[in-house]
């Protein structure tokens, strides 16, 4: 049996997943940020007419270029820490998912003790720990669907930026 310390509260449960899914905002925010920067510096590099000299347009095109390789490097550490926090909101989801299961064998054993029982009082007390049973067993699916629905969305988000920085990629 697992002692009272070690189950988080039903707070606990709802803060981890709403700062899960801040953490994944803020990181699709940088990632959207350096995204732009990576377009902009590739447009540049395109729009120039490089009409000067020789030296110039090398010492130019070097820079540019030096430009989208450290912002790209950017994008690709602020995409592993995108990553880290999605693979953590999913192991939690997972971690979750074990505490429901745990409820609902505890309402089946609820269920069979209540059988066996014959005094109404009894019985009656046995029914408000199936509806507490139900209750978390209900607060932790809807859980879970907050933190797959974060991850989720931020994946999807993810790709698409993540296309737009590869999509245009030059070779290094």
């Amino acid at each position: 049996m697992a002692k009272h310390k070690d189950v988080p509260t039903r707070q606990e449960v709802s803060k981890k997943i709403e700062k899960n899914r801040k953490d994944m905002e803020l990181k699709e925010i940088n990632l959207d940020w350096i995204a732009s920067d990576v377009e902009t510096v590739r447009q540049t590099l395109e729009k120039l007419d490089f009409g000067g000299t020789a030296e110039g347009f090398d010492q130019v095109e070097t820079s540019i270029k030096g430009a989208e390789n450290v912002t790209a490097d950017a994008f690709d550490r602020e995409d592993e820490d995108l990553e880290q926090i999605q693979k953590d909101n999913q192991e939690y989801e997972g971690e979750i998912q074990d505490r429901r299961k745990s409820s609902e064998s505890d309402l089946g054993k609820i269920s069979d003790s209540s059988a066996r029982i014959e005094t109404k009082e009894t019985i009656n007390e046995l029914i408000q720990a199936k509806e507490a049973a139900l209750k978390d067993i209900d607060f932790l699916a809807e859980q879970i669907e907050r933190a797959k629905g974060a991850r989720d969305k931020s994946d999807s988000i993810q790709k698409r930026i993540q296309a737009r920085v590869h999509s245009g990629k030059r070779s290094r």
